[in-house]
Formats: structure tokens, sequence, C-alpha cells
């Protein structure tokens, strides 16, 4: 079986990797999704003429018997919007039958939708079982997993340090200040944060008002602007110099994200950096024209560089690393370089204070969803949305990834 990943919880690659059956799947799944699965239901859309390509692969807790009719819905929807030519249906459970409801609530849907269901297995206790098999090639005891080393696939995603984590929560502690020693860490850079913001809206203030207070003065003053032409010179003068300090934060912002955004090896870890430094990542991203402007290098083709202020493009462009070329076949140099930024977006947002970092976790969202990595997604907005339920970019990113809507030039 040829397979290229890609979908709603996992990670897409635009190299072809080699499966030979449905014990290789298996095998893969996890470093498609980024953590071993447990007690949940995961499809894995098929596609091309023979159904030989992984498409959009879903995954979803094991839901209680009340709720199983909904939890079928809410995968229905995106994955019809996917067309399959079939899926797999594959339950992962802890004791045998807790997985069945699913696998045949929602092998039913699929058929009624006309949708071909290829394959149900279950997953218990590091063994295999096909539920529609009752050849000699699929034992009632099941089959062993084989181990990663047996699946050479596993050796292409370990060579694009892809690797699994033991479970879903284990990833979503990767997102969260669990450390006792960051508390204090994460008061110095509230406080700072704070500090730093202030002198930026300040800044923008200014701006504001002096630009305001000459368009009141050029609207009534104007048949006496040869008299006044000394005044309004010097009034000019001393908004390009406000203008200049507020470039000259986004200056110092952008230096300290050309370090946050380094896939070298020798990257200065995100931990080391000090704590006036978060402090500005975090204020930077407040500023939306500069998050978008982020985003954009982050996630090349997704938004047009005509509605990034060009001021602001052509800092990015002097101060951030090259972004990644559009269009072009995804080697193995840019999916390493991608996993390395996605770790440290990762890693700067489980050192930034709560308030301050539904932000930095809706860009990393942005990322993740970009690259089709549904599952670090879903819990990047977790934690955002539970700070601030509001915050619009955390709402919009959520809509698309319940709707599993892609943006345009989505990559790996």
């Amino acid at each position: 079986m040829s397979v290229r990943s890609g979908g709603l919880q996992s990670r897409p690659m635009k190299t072809t990797i080699r499966l030979s059956g449905p014990a290789d799947v298996l095998t893969v799944l996890p470093y498609q999704l980024g953590f071993y699965p447990q007690r949940c239901l995961v499809v894995v859309s098929l596609r091309g003429a023979r159904s030989s390509r992984m498409g959009l692969v879903q995954r979803i807790d094991l839901p209680t018997p009340e709720d199983v009719g909904d939890a079928v819905a809410a995968m229905l929807t995106p994955l019809l919007r996917e067309r399959p030519g079939a899926v797999l249906l594959i339950g992962f459970e802890d004791c045998e039958g807790e997985s069945r409801a699913m696998l045949d609530e929602m092998g039913g849907a699929c058929l009624t939708h006309g949708v071909r269901v290829e394959d149900r297995m279950v997953v218990r206790g590091g063994r295999w079982f096909d539920l529609d098999c009752d050849k000699s090639c699929c034992p009632p005891e099941g089959l062993l997993l084989p181990a990663p080393s047996e699946v050479a696939a596993v050796a292409e995603f370990v060579g694009r340090e892809i690797c699994p984590l033991p479970d879903r929560s284990a990833l979503a502690e990767l997102l969260e200040p669990h450390s006792p020693l960051l508390g204090a860490d994460l008061a110095v850079v509230s406080r700072l944060a704070d500090e730093w913001s202030q002198l930026r809206q300040e800044a923008k203030t200014a701006v504001r008002s002096e630009s305001c207070a000459g368009e009141r003065g050029l609207r009534l003053w104007e048949r006496e602007l040869r008299d006044m032409d000394t005044e309004l010179r010097d009034m000019d003068n001393e908004l390009r110099d406000m203008d200049t300090e507020l470039r000259g934060f986004r200056a110092n912002e952008l230096a300290v994200w050309s370090r946050v955004l380094c896939d070298k090896d020798d990257a200065e870890p995100i931990r080391a950096l000090p704590p006036q430094d978060l402090a500005m990542l975090a204020v930077s991203l407040t500023d939306v024209d500069l998050r978008d402007g982020l985003i954009a290098w982050l996630c090349p083709d997704t938004l047009p560089q005509d509605l990034i202020d060009p001021i602001l493009l052509d800092q990015m462009s002097r101060t951030l690393p090259e972004p990644w070329p559009v269009g072009e076949v995804v080697g193995v140099d840019q999916v390493i370089g991608r996993q390395r930024i996605e770790r440290r977006l990762c890693e700067l947002s489980a050192v930034l204070p709560d308030l301050w970092a539904v932000p930095a976790l809706s860009v990393l969202a942005s990322f993740t969803w970009w690259r089709g990595d549904g599952a670090l997604t879903r819990i990047a907005l977790d934690r955002a949305l539970r700070v601030d339920p509001h915050y619009r970019l955390a709402q919009l990113l959520e809509r698309m990834v319940d709707l599993a809507i892609r943006p345009q030039g989505a990559s790996a």
C-alpha cells in the first residue's frame, strides 16, 4: 500500500511512504498523530484509484453509549467533505468490546452515505483484530502488532525527527507551564510584559493623537498654511520621530522572534531566553499586524503579502530567517525544520503566563493546522479558549478544525 498522509489529526508529508498492509498502518498511526492512541476511534480516509493513499485521519475519544450518535455525527461532516474512496475504521480499546458501538455506528453511517468501509479493526493489548475477516490469516486471538523497527516506514518518520508521545495527555502537557520552578519566572514575565505593553501603547497613542491634532490643524487653518509652514514641518518631524520609535519596538521584538524561529542544531533553547525577551515576544503578538505577519511567514501562501503593512514586511524580511519556498516539493530538511519550529513554538507557549499565552497559542495553532496536525492544533486551542473564550483567531481556527477546512496553501 502506498500512503501519502494528510488531514485532521495527522502529520502530513508530501513524500510517499510505503506500507505493506494493515499492521503497518496501525504501527505508523502513532507517528502521524504524535502520540499513541488509547480508548478512541480512528477513521482513516483512503484516496486514489485503488484507495491506496491515506487522506484525512480523524480521532475521537470513545464516548458514553448515549453519546455515540453525536460522536459519529461530529466525524461524519468532515469525512464526507473529504470524499474518500473508502475508509479504515480502527477502535483502540482497553477492554474487549468497548469500541464496538462506535465501530458499528460509524460503519453504518459510512455505508448510508455511500462511503465504502475497507476494513474494521480493533487494537487491544498489543494485538490487532480484524472484525470482518474470518479467514486463517486473521485468527480470533488476533495478531501481534509489529515492532516499530520491523516497519520500514517508521524509519522515515524517525528520520524526520518525529517520535510519538505515550498518549494525548503527554502531548497536552507540552503546552502547559507545569514545572514548579516556573511559577516565579511566570510572574516576572507577566510584570515585564505589562511594562513593555504600556511603553508600546504610549508610543502608539502618541502617534495617533499627534496625527489627529495635525489633521485638525490642517482643516482649521488651511488658509494660513504658508504662515504655519515652519510649525507644520516641525510637527511632521515630531510625528516621524514617534513613528520611528514605534517601529523600534517592532524591530526589537522581531529580533527576538528571529531567535525563536531558528531551526538550526545550535538554536538557543526557548527556556534559556531571559524574561524580558519572553515578555517582548508575548506583547508583540497583541499587535495584530505583526501577529498575522508572523503567521504569513510561518504558513506561506495563506495570506497575500499585499495585506501586510509594507514597512512591517520590510522589517520582517530583513530580520527573520528566510521563509520556506512556496509551491515546491517538501524535502526532508524542510520537514525537519518545520518540526523544530513547531517544538519551539510549543516551548514558548509553555513558558508564557496564561493571559499572555493566548496569542502565542493561536499562532502555534495556525501553524500546526496549516501542517495538518489536528491533535496539537486542538490542544493549543483548548488552552487558548480556556483562558480567553472570545479570542477571535482561536474561535475561527476552532471552527475550521471542526469542519476540517484546511487553509489555502496548506503544506507539511
